[in-house]
C-alpha cells in the first residue's frame, strides 16, 4: 500500500515538473523576438539529432522574399554582430540589451544613425529619453563614432575619446569638426583661425589630428547583413481581401528526424535519447503554437485597426491590451509577451506590434493618430508653428487637446521646430 502511494506521488511530481518545464518553454518562446528564436532553434538542432528543418515543406510565403532581403554568408564580421557582442556585456539588464540591439539595426552602411530619435521611439514603442540614453552608450562602443547622426558628431565623438594628446589641440579640433567642417574642406584656414582667435598653425596642427580619424565607422565591417528587425506577420490585400500571414521564410517549419525516430523504436536506447526526442517535439509544438498565436493577434489587430490598414497612420484607433485580449480570446499577459519585440509588415511600413496600442485622446482617435496628424500639420506648413497654433488647427479639425499635450507629442517625435 505504501509503495503504491509513493509511486503515485512520484508520478504526480514528474508530471508537474514536466508541465512546469513545458510552461517555461512556452513562455520563453512567445516572449523572445524572431532572431533570438532562430538562434535557439539552430543551437537545439546542433545538439539534438531528432530536430531538423522541414526543407520539403510545401508552405508558400506570399511575396515575403521580396520584402525581406536575402543575406549572403560572409566571413567578414558584420557591424551588427560586432556591436551585439559589446551590447551584451555593456548593458546591465535584458530590457536595455534588447532595446540596444533593436536601435543598432537602424545604423546605416556608413555607421551613422540618421533616423530621428522620435521615429525610433515610435517604432519601438519606448520613451524618447530611453532612446537617447541607449544611443549615448552605443556611441561609446567600438568603433568609436558609430551611431552618430552625421560626420561632424562622428569625428567629435572620436576626438573626445582620444587619449595622450594635448588637451588644447583636442579642443580646437573638436570646435572645428563641430562648427567649421565646411570651411575646413574648402581650406579656408584663415577664416577659421579668425573665428577661433587662434593662429593658422594651430588650425593646421588640428587638421593633422582630424586626418587620423575615421569618418565612416562601418568601413571595416560587412554592412550587408545588418538586419535585426524581422517582420513575423504580414497583413496585406490580395484579390481585394485582407490576409494575415506568418513569416515562414525566416524560421522554416520544423520536424522530427525520421531516421533517428526509427532507430529509437527499433533499438533499446536509454532514457536520455527518449528525452531528446521529447525535447525536440516540445519545441516543435511551442513554435507552431507561437505562430498560431501570432496569427490570431494579427487577425485581431486587422479587425480592430482596419481604418489604419485601409487609410494610414492618422486613422489609428485607441487600443488597450485588454481590448485585443478580449477580441482574440487570450490573456493580457499572453498578448503582452507575444507583442514583445515582434514586428508587423503592412503597406504603410513595418511596425512593432506594440505600436498599435495607444490611449484614447479624442473621440475615436488614439494618441498615435493624433501624433501623426500633428506631424502632417507641421510638414505641410511653410511657416514655423507654435504649440498653440497647432492646437487651434487641431481644434478646427475637431480634435480637442491641450497645448501642453501638443508640446509633449512634438518632443516625443523629436519635432522641436
Amino acid at each position: 500500500m505504501r509503495n503504491s502511494i509513493n509511486n503515485s506521488i512520484n508520478i504526480s511530481i514528474r508530471n508537474e515538473l514536466r508541465l512546469n518545464s513545458q510552461t517555461k518553454l512556452w513562455l520563453n518562446t512567445i516572449s523572445i523576438p524572431a532572431i533570438e528564436l532562430k538562434e535557439k532553434i539552430e543551437k537545439t538542432i546542433e545538439e539534438n539529432p531528432f530536430l531538423e528543418y522541414d526543407i520539403k515543406s510545401n508552405h508558400k510565403s506570399v511575396d515575403i522574399n521580396s520584402i525581406i532581403e536575402n543575406t549572403a554568408t560572409n566571413t567578414k564580421e558584420s557591424l551588427f554582430e560586432h556591436l551585439k557582442s559589446q551590447i551584451e556585456i555593456t548593458f546591465n539588464n535584458k530590457n536595455d540589451i534588447e532595446i540596444a540591439k533593436q536601435i543598432s539595426s537602424f545604423i546605416n552602411q556608413d555607421g551613422y544613425l540618421i533616423t530621428p530619435y522620435g521615429e525610433i521611439a515610435d517604432i519601438l514603442n519606448i520613451n524618447i529619453k530611453k532612446v537617447d540614453e541607449i544611443i549615448k552608450v552605443l556611441k561609446t562602443l567600438e568603433p568609436i563614432g558609430v551611431a552618430a547622426k552625421n560626420i561632424s558628431e562622428c569625428l567629435s565623438t572620436q576626438l573626445k575619446y582620444k587619449e595622450n594628446i594635448d588637451e588644447n589641440l583636442k579642443n580646437i579640433a573638436i570646435n572645428i569638426v563641430e562648427n567649421y567642417l565646411n570651411e575646413l574642406s574648402k581650406k579656408n584656414y584663415k577664416y577659421i583661425a579668425s573665428k577661433l582667435n587662434i593662429s593658422e598653425k594651430d588650425i593646421l596642427n588640428a587638421l593633422k589630428l582630424i586626418q587620423t580619424l575615421e569618418p565612416y565607422p562601418a568601413r571595416e565591417f560587412d554592412t550587408t547583413v545588418i538586419k535585426y528587425i524581422i517582420p513575423e506577420l504580414f497583413i496585406f490585400k490580395e484579390n481585394n481581401e485582407w490576409r494575415v500571414k506568418t513569416n515562414e521564410t525566416f524560421i522554416p517549419p520544423l520536424k522530427i528526424n525520421k531516421k533517428y525516430s526509427k532507430l529509437l523504436k527499433e533499438s533499446d536506447f536509454n532514457n536520455d535519447l527518449k528525452e531528446k526526442k521529447e525535447e525536440a517535439q516540445n519545441l516543435i509544438n511551442v513554435v507552431n503554437e507561437r505562430k498560431k498565436t501570432l496569427k490570431r493577434v494579427g487577425e485581431g489587430l486587422l479587425k480592430l485597426q482596419i481604418d489604419f490598414f485601409e487609410n494610414g497612420k492618422e486613422f489609428m484607433k485607441p487600443l488597450r491590451l485588454k481590448d485585443l485580449a478580449l477580441e482574440v480570446g487570450l490573456s493580457e499577459s499572453t498578448i503582452s509577451r507575444i507583442s514583445n519585440g515582434k514586428y508587423l509588415n503592412t503597406v504603410w511600413g513595418t511596425f512593432s506590434i506594440k505600436y498599435f496600442f495607444s490611449k484614447k485622446i479624442n473621440g475615436d482617435l488614439g494618441s498615435r493618430a493624433v501624433k501623426e496628424i500633428i506631424k502632417r500639420i507641421i510638414e505641410n506648413s511653410a511657416a514655423k508653428l507654435s504649440d498653440e497654433k497647432i492646437r487651434l488647427i487641431l481644434k478646427s479639425e475637431g480634435i480637442e487637446i491641450a497645448r501642453r499635450t501638443v508640446a509633449k507629442y512634438r518632443q516625443s517625435m523629436n519635432i522641436l521646430k
